[in-house]
């Protein structure tokens, strides 16, 4: 496959609300995370790790973003839960994205089709805000148009005492 030219090659970034409940477990429930924002611009340039393409070269690809995470916790204050973040699966290219975090919610990383823990405790805020360094790898020789991805968190809560 012909390598495409790394600027062009672009991720766009959607932090969208929760997956469809087909797709959720039947306890979590999405939280609305609509007030979020992306610091930097919505379409991630994607570099390649490798310089010069060749065998045995990584045709890994990488951009990063800035993204203001804004959640809607009123309706679950004073609980206890569990906050997921899932990124949608995605046609073609696997994707992955880590993020650091500056507090409350965790670092970590998620596959596309998956989710991962980012919050566990008292929902002791109405609004739960953090600021996420994320950056997104996919395998550049299998990306052939851009790709939206769609971010979303669910809550689990546990049983009212």
């Amino acid at each position: 496959m012909t390598r495409l030219p790394a600027l062009a090659t672009l991720l766009l970034i959607a932090l969208a609300h929760a997956a469809p409940a087909s797709a959720q477990s039947s306890a979590a429930l999405p939280v609305d995370d609509s007030a979020s924002q992306v610091m930097t611009p919505s379409e991630v340039a994607m570099k390649w790790d490798s310089l010069v393409p060749g065998p045995g070269k990584s045709d890994r690809i990488t951009g990063q973003v800035v993204i203001v995470v804004r959640l809607d916790l009123s309706s679950w204050q004073g609980r206890q839960g569990r906050i997921y973040q899932r990124l949608a699966p995605q046609p073609g290219s696997p994707v992955t994205a880590s993020w650091t975090a500056q507090g409350p919610l965790l670092p970590g990383s998620v596959r596309d089709g998956e989710r991962t823990l980012v919050y566990s405790g008292p929902i002791l805020w109405p609004r739960l805000e953090d600021t996420f360094r994320m950056t997104i790898e996919a395998d550049g020789g299998r990306v052939v148009r851009p790709q939206n991805l769609e971010f979303s968190f669910e809550i689990e809560l546990e049983p009212a005492a």
